[in-house]
Formats: structure tokens, C-alpha cells, sequence
């Protein structure tokens, strides 16, 4: 007698995957049917063996929260010809029981849930390529903190046992003169003398380190990949060459949003509102934001204020009627539709250009 092999290639399955380091919850649904929810090993060939073995052949769609594992469980998951969603935690619907149980497997099952009824929008994948060079510049940031902190722990020493910095010395710019003051300066003990020896060892060696990456990230600009949307960014009066490189791995392609709109909604510089009758009130910028490429245009606007005529004379205009602090968001808001409007366009800023 033969033996019929199961066929659910008419079938789509929904899974919803709750990733973590040590193990995965996963729940899968069939139709209107809660197949099951379990707990697995971190591996997506695990996933694949047993939709193998229980759904052969059907169309599978499954989602997860974008977290710090990054895309390349998507990226496997999608090699076995899943479709696969990286979907924003903020963008996945709780009830209040949810919100107050939280547990992996309740989780997954919302996870699933909301992606079969069609809530779910998935997040932008870079190409592994991208995500290396994004990474790299994001290392590069990490290095830049770990200075800063070395720097306080220092000063803080210093201001520990009483010993006075030269006024001349003292600024947020370390010279030469201030490092050979460090090493040589008087303690109140051998040991103070000997932490602020090991801290300023330290400081040397996470200072080369971040030159190196810095001039890594610097070639960035010169391969083939970022040369000339570099070379339009850095026409923009201040961005410069770090900047270009950032807006750049982080955005990776303008063409994917396709209106400023979207892309000012992705940056953060859109405000909360809430309209209700006659009520239309306009808040404070939206919490949902990308957090670095947000920081670093408010930076780059206060340069681009000073460098162009036409930004200098907005941003006059702006502080007759509102702070400077809220004048520099709107400004670094017509900043970014600058830099769409270079990349879409692919051509040079003009100097002064009003826009």
C-alpha cells in the first residue's frame, strides 16, 4: 500500500517568533487554528525542520522584533523561501492583559496573531554589505564614548584629591601640553599616582585605537559605493565627511521612501499631534525616531545656520517668534529635506539656495 505524502502547498502558515539569545518561542498558526506555541534552540534550521516535518510545502510568513540579534535570522530564514518581517516592537498592538503578562510565549502568540490579520509592516534590511559599513561607523561612536569617559575619570581623580587643573589646560580638547602635565603632575599618593598612570595608559591606547577606526571610516567614502552621493552630501554646508558617511549605511537607499514625509517620520522630526472637533494641537517631536542620525543633523544644523545665507536667514526669522532650540529642530528639519532633495535629485547643492 502507498503511502500519501502530506501537501499543504495550498496552505499559508503564520509564525510568530519571540527571538532571544538562549532560545526562541514560536507560535504557529494555520488559518483561524493555533497550531502550537513551543519553545526551541536559537537556530533557524530548528524552525525549518519542523515546518518540514508537520507543514511540507506551505507558504510560510513569519515575523519578529527587530532587536539587537540583527537581520541575519531574516536573512536565513528568507534563504529557505519564507517570507520574513523584522518588524518594530512599537508597531506590534497589546492589550492591556498583554502589556501587564508579559512572558515569551504570550509574545510570539501576538506576534502571530497581528501578522496574519495584515497589522504587520516589516523594517528595512540592509544588505550585509551596508550593515558592516554601519557597524564599523557605529564602532567608531562607541570608541568616541569610551574617550569621553576616560576623560571624566581622570578630571574626577583629580578633583578627588584637590589637585587643581591649569585654567589654561582645562578644556574639552586634549593638547599635548595638558597630556605631559598628567603624567607628570604630583599626587598626594603613590597610589593616586599609579590610577591616574593606568587611567592615562588607557586613554592612549583607546585614543590610537579610535584614529585607526576613524580613517577606516574616512576610506568608506572613497569606495566605489558612497563616492558620489558623498561627494553631493558633503555640498550641503555642514555635513561633513563623517556625517556623509553616517546618513549613508543608515539610510542606505533614498529611493525606498518615497516622499520626504516618510523619510522626516524615519529620522524623528516629526511632532506628536493629536486632533479631536476643534481641537488641532501640535506637540513636542515624536518619540518614534532614529535616535543618532536625529542627534547628529540638530549638530549639523547649527554649522549649515553659520555657513549658509539662506539657513542664517530663516533661522533669524524663526527666533523672533520661538526659543533657538526650537528654531534649530526646524532648521535641521529643512536641513533633511536638503539632503533628500540632493540624493533623489542627484545633483550638487546650490549655496544660498532657498528651499
Amino acid at each position: 500500500m502507498e503511502t500519501k505524502l502530506l501537501d499543504f502547498s495550498h496552505m499559508k502558515i503564520h509564525v510568530g517568533i519571540d527571538v532571544h539569545k538562549r532560545q526562541w518561542s514560536v507560535t504557529i498558526l494555520s488559518k483561524a487554528i493555533h497550531h502550537k506555541t513551543f519553545s526551541q534552540p536559537p537556530d533557524p534550521s530548528a524552525l525549518k525542520h519542523y515546518l518540514d516535518h508537520h507543514f511540507p510545502r506551505a507558504k510560510v510568513i513569519c515575523a519578529y522584533e527587530a532587536t539587537k540579534l540583527g537581520f541575519w535570522i531574516q536573512r536565513a530564514l528568507t534563504s529557505y523561501g519564507y517570507e520574513c518581517l523584522v518588524v518594530n516592537p512599537a508597531d506590534i498592538p497589546s492589550t492591556s492583559r498583554e502589556s501587564q503578562n508579559k512572558a515569551d510565549p504570550v509574545d510570539s502568540r501576538k506576534i502571530a496573531r497581528t501578522l496574519q490579520a495584515g497589522l504587520l509592516k516589516g523594517s528595512h534590511v540592509p544588505s550585509i554589505v551596508t550593515e558592516g559599513d554601519r557597524q564599523l561607523f557605529r564602532f567608531r561612536k562607541k570608541l568616541w564614548g569610551d574617550l569621553v569617559r576616560i576623560k571624566n575619570r581622570i578630571k574626577d581623580k583629580f578633583l578627588f584629591s584637590g589637585v587643581q587643573i591649569p585654567k589654561e589646560l582645562d578644556n574639552p580638547y586634549w593638547s599635548k601640553a595638558f597630556l605631559k602635565w598628567i603624567g607628570e603632575v604630583e599626587m598626594p599618593s603613590s597610589s593616586a599616582r599609579l590610577t591616574i598612570d593606568l587611567l592615562l595608559e588607557q586613554y592612549h591606547f583607546v585614543y590610537r585605537h579610535f584614529l585607526k577606526t576613524s580613517v577606516e571610516v574616512r576610506k568608506l567614502l572613497r569606495s566605489s559605493r558612497y563616492k558620489v552621493n558623498g561627494k553631493l552630501l558633503r555640498t550641503i554646508p555642514g555635513i561633513g565627511p563623517l556625517t556623509s558617511v553616517q546618513i549613508l549605511t543608515e539610510l542606505e537607499d533614498i529611493k525606498r521612501f518615497t516622499s520626504f514625509k516618510k523619510l522626516n517620520s524615519f529620522v524623528g522630526f516629526q511632532p506628536t499631534s493629536y486632533s479631536s472637533g476643534d481641537h488641532d494641537w501640535k506637540g513636542q517631536l515624536t518619540n518614534r525616531k532614529h535616535r543618532a542620525l536625529r542627534s547628529a543633523l540638530v549638530e549639523c544644523a547649527w554649522q549649515s545656520v553659520q555657513n549658509d545665507p539662506a539657513m542664517l536667514c530663516r533661522y533669524q526669522e524663526l527666533i523672533k517668534r520661538m526659543t533657538k532650540k526650537r528654531a534649530i529642530i526646524v532648521m535641521a528639519r529643512k536641513l533633511l529635506s536638503r539632503i533628500y532633495h540632493v540624493l533623489k535629485e542627484q545633483e550638487p547643492y546650490q549655496l544660498g539656495k532657498v528651499a
